[in-house]
This record gives structure tokens, C-alpha cells and sequence, in this order.
């Protein structure tokens, strides 16, 4: 491009706005004075919300996660953003979403700094046959990436250790649930251990708790699970608290919820944010349980609990639990007694499933012909079923359960080996002997409940 070519691009651009302001001139031509200032006048161009964000991004990070000590979510980003990019900008409000479903999304893809940011799960994905249900956060995706089985199977696998009692709900495993207003904070917590470290549930939702909440609450109150509670320091935050403590509609209450906070003290030295409250609050705050002054402030301020850093939210937890009580788990004598028998039974029960997997590696192994097309024809007749159910049916299993003396259950073993290694049979009857129930010292129930087990022991892969 030439002198003379550069000379008519700035020309044409400098009275471009001129030009425009002609063509939007009154009847007589004439421009208005404020326009005729701003084009007359060089202004520095303004900051815009990206760009100063962008500049403030690395230590908003650094200060939310702990120096990336723990994961941090957006929101809590975002609110260690907020101050520098509202005094750079001379505004009084930074809208969350933009920060967060934009800016911040920008400046990852663009910097790629690999940092640990959590954002809230949208959706789910479900396994068929397994029952894995895994939400659609980045975190939850990451960690179910990770655990992807390799194409390797294990022909003599160990049985799945039951170190933990088979567990569904609080008996036997936990008498305390936590409810948290917000659902991004279960990457942190598990980060730290907080449920495992007090033995606590932990459940969450978005917006105002559901009717089948308030009714698990209820359940678990019958067993003598104590529920707590954690929200926001807002008018929603004493809604959601009253919602769990009465019960949502249609549900049949929640039975008693401990309030863990935010509450007025839980704020000092918080950041908050500016509302404008819609309708007459105060009387709805009050029936909520909120003070008077607490009234006071949630009319033109509220304060999150992302207004904590991660290792804030984690130390100021810690406390509040310690505080009411949260103490681990321990079940009375009479449980524990019966756990030991169990314990005590199963790990003898591992070192012969030793003693039999080098048996087994060791065998001859008649694989059928017409393995492939018995499989095809087995998921035609019954397509609800996957692959290896199939595989195990033919290989002699009762659906998944265990033994059935169906063909091709006990491996043909080398014939030097028949005549001194004991079969799988034999082996489960030794395992039943008199013998082993004196040396182990307890009473199992019935004959059935030891096949029971045996069956998951020898018979099922993990």
C-alpha cells in the first residue's frame, strides 16, 4: 500500500463521523454544539468491562482458590473480581452472569491457564446396566474421563472387597445431613473430606427445596439423622431456610433443621452486594426467624456464600460443625460385635479366593465354539440385557447372582492337578466345614447366607 493510499484511509476516516453528523443535520445545516465538541475533541477511550477484567482475572483466581490450593467455582471468582473491576469502572454493580457464563469463559479459552474452576452441572448423563448417573459440570465430567475402564479385562479378578458394610441411607453410616443453598460447593467439600471426616450427608439444590426433600428430611428425622442447614444472606436464603423447616407444599414436612448460617455475624468483613428489594420484605424476613437487624441490612445489601474464598468457606464450616457437635459415626457395641464376626469371616474367605485364583490360572479352559453367535441370540431374546450378563448366563451364572451347576461353571483343571487340587465345589465346602466356623469363632445365620456369599466370592468378576 502506498503513501497516497494510507494519506485517503485516514482522511475518509476522520470525516467519517463528520459526514454522518451532516447527514443528521437540522434544516439549516446546522449541528448541534455537543456534537460538534465530541468530534472537535480527542477523549480517551474508556475501559471496558472485559478489559480490565481480564487484567484482574490471574489474582481474582489465585485469591478464591488459595493460590490454587483448592478447587474454586465461578461465582466465588467472580465475587473476588468484583471490587477492582467496580472501582476501575466507577460502577456500582457487575452483573454475575456475564462475569461468569462470558468474561470468565473468555479468558479460559483464550489463556488456557489450567486452573481448577468449578461450574455449577447442566444436566446429566446416565449409564445403561451400571446405573451411574454423572452430572454435566466440568469437574464431574473431568473426574468420569479419568475413571474410564480400559479395554483390558481381568480374566481372574480378586472379588470386590466389602471393607464397608453394603449401605443404603444413615443406618449404620451417618446421623447428620447438611443442606447447602448452593450446588457448587461438593468438588470443595470432597476435596477436603468433609463428609468422610464427620460422617455427614451432603445435598444441595437450586432454588427453593422441593417437596421430595422435605419429605427424605422427615424420613431421616425418624432415625435420629440431625439436618443443618447453610444459605445466602438474603431474602431467598431465609425463604429456603423457613421452606426446609415447615416443609415445601405437598410434601409432609421437614422435622427439625439447625440453622448453620449466613446470619449477620457470619458477615463481617464480607463482601456484599446492593439490592433493590421487590414488595415488603421485612414481614417475611421476620416470620423466617431474621432480626431486627438483620431486617435492616437484607433491605439494600445481601452477602453470598461465594463471598468466601475456598479456604475460607472450608475453615468457617469446620468450625460451625464442630460447634453444634458434628462428630463421627460409631454405632453401639451390639453393631460393632456383629461387624467384627463379618469382618472376621470375609477376610478369611479372601486368602482361599487366593489359594483358588492360582488354581484357576493354572487350569484348562474349554472356551465354547459358538461363544459370539450364543451371545447375539441371547440379547435378541432379551435385549435389556448387555454383553457380558449374557456371557455370564452361558459361562453358568443365575442373572448376575452367583452359581447355578449350569455347564461351563467349573473349569476342566490338567489332569496331573484333579487328583490333588480340590475343585470350587470342594473348596466352598471347605469353606462351610465345622472346622472353619469353630476357628473363626462365630454363628453365621443359615446355610444360605454363606452361598450367598460364596457366589459373590467365586462366582461374579468385579
Amino acid at each position: 500500500m502506498s503513501l497516497k493510499d494510507d494519506l485517503d484511509s485516514a482522511i475518509k476516516k476522520v470525516g467519517r463521523k463528520w459526514k454522518k453528523a451532516k447527514r443528521h443535520a437540522d434544516k439549516n445545516d446546522r449541528v448541534p454544539v455537543h456534537r460538534v465538541y465530541r468530534m472537535r475533541y480527542y477523549a480517551e477511550p474508556k475501559e471496558s468491562i472485559r478489559d480490565v477484567a481480564f487484567e484482574v482475572m490471574e489474582s481474582a483466581y489465585m485469591k478464591a482458590s488459595s493460590n490454587g490450593k483448592y478447587p474454586a467455582n465461578a461465582r466465588q471468582i467472580y465475587y473476588a473480581a468484583r471490587p477492582e473491576i467496580l472501582k476501575r469502572l466507577d460502577k456500582d454493580q457487575l452483573n454475575s452472569q456475564y462475569f461468569t457464563q462470558t468474561i470468565l469463559k473468555d479468558y479460559m479459552e483464550e489463556n488456557r491457564p489450567g486452573w481448577d474452576v468449578v461450574w455449577d452441572a447442566r444436566g446429566h448423563i446416565s449409564e445403561p446396566h451400571t446405573g451411574e448417573v454423572i452430572g454435566l459440570g466440568g469437574l464431574e465430567v473431568r473426574d468420569y474421563i479419568n475413571l474410564f475402564t480400559s479395554e483390558y479385562i481381568e480374566t481372574t479378578p480378586f472379588s470386590k472387597s466389602q471393607i464397608l458394610l453394603p449401605t443404603t441411607g444413615p443406618v449404620h453410616r451417618f446421623n447428620n445431613i447438611l443442606f447447602i443453598e448452593k450446588e457448587g460447593f461438593n468438588p470443595l467439600l470432597d476435596a477436603v473430606n468433609i463428609p468422610e471426616r464427620f460422617d455427614i450427608a451432603i445435598t444441595s439444590s437450586k432454588g427453593m427445596p422441593v417437596a421430595a426433600l422435605c419429605d427424605l428430611l422427615s424420613k431421616m428425622e425418624e432415625l435420629k439423622v440431625t439436618a443443618y442447614c447453610l444459605h445466602d444472606f438474603d431474602v431467598s436464603g431465609f425463604t429456603i431456610l423457613k421452606t426446609l423447616k415447615q416443609g415445601a407444599r405437598g410434601s409432609h414436612g421437614s422435622g427439625k433443621v439447625i440453622d448453620l448460617g449466613f446470619r449477620i455475624d457470619d458477615i463481617q468483613g464480607l463482601q456484599s452486594e446492593p439490592v433493590t428489594p421487590k414488595g415488603h420484605i421485612a414481614g417475611k424476613l421476620r416470620e423466617a426467624g431474621a432480626t431486627g437487624e438483620e431486617i435492616e441490612f437484607l433491605q439494600s445489601d445481601r452477602v453470598e456464600l461465594n463471598a468466601m474464598t475456598s479456604e475460607e468457606f472450608v475453615n468457617w464450616l469446620e468450625a460451625k460443625l464442630t460447634k453444634v457437635g458434628v462428630k463421627k459415626y460409631v454405632p453401639d457395641e451390639t453393631v460393632m460385635v456383629e461387624a467384627y464376626k463379618r469382618a472376621l469371616y470375609l477376610t478369611r474367605l479372601m486368602e482361599k479366593e487366593k489359594e483358588f485364583r492360582e488354581e484357576f490360572k493354572n487350569s484348562a479352559i474349554s472356551i465354547p465354539d459358538d461363544l459370539v453367535m450364543n451371545v447375539t441370540e441371547a440379547l435378541i431374546e432379551d435385549p435389556k440385557n448387555s454383553w457380558d450378563q449374557a456371557i455370564w448366563r452361558i459361562a453358568g451364572g443365575d442373572d448376575g447372582t452367583g452359581f447355578d451347576g449350569g455347564p461351563g461353571n467349573i473349569p476342566d483343571l490338567p489332569k496331573e492337578t484333579k487328583e490333588t487340587n480340590p475343585s470350587p465345589k470342594d473348596a466352598g465346602e471347605e469353606l462351610l466345614s465345622e472346622e472353619f466356623l469353630d476357628d473363626i469363632s462365630c454363628k453365621i445365620p443359615t446355610l444360605k447366607d454363606f452361598n450367598a456369599l460364596l457366589k459373590d466370592f467365586f462366582g461374579k468378576p468385579e
